[in-house]
């Protein structure tokens, strides 16, 4: 019998990423990527945040992929209208949309999440990788 088992810690392409079954991919964020050190698996959430933010097709301040507790790796974008759309997925990872609802200084704005509540960010960056 043939072993296919995916070995989670390589890096990735996005049409490799998009190829593997969604139970390798959960295996890969909930077990391998480590929020306390953004860059165990960078290249391949790189290249997932690069094709979301191709395929977006909307104005935004800062897009990324980030956990937001208990190992939940999620892809964020800020926006600064609450009308806009976002995709709740985009290659078997939850979208979570983040709104502008305040300038504090410089380029720090407090913001809303869809999930998580309020915080604040510093737009210093476009794309984030967490």
């Amino acid at each position: 019998m043939k072993n296919n088992k995916i070995n989670i810690e390589l890096d990735f392409t996005f049409d490799e990423w998009k190829q593997l079954p969604f139970e390798s991919k959960r295996e890969i964020w909930n077990h391998y990527w480590n929020p306390y050190d953004p860059k165990i698996g960078k290249k391949t959430k790189q290249a997932i945040v690069n094709q979301f933010a191709d395929k977006l097709n909307i104005a935004f301040e800062q897009i990324g992929i980030g956990s937001f507790g208990w190992s939940v790796y999620m892809l964020f974008v800020i926006v600064k209208e609450s009308k806009t759309r976002i995709p709740k997925h985009f290659s078997d990872l939850s979208v979570n949309k983040e709104v502008i609802l305040e300038y504090l200084e410089d380029k720090k704005v407090k913001v809303k999440f869809g999930y998580g509540g309020l915080t604040e960010v510093v737009l210093d960056e476009r794309i984030i990788i967490k």
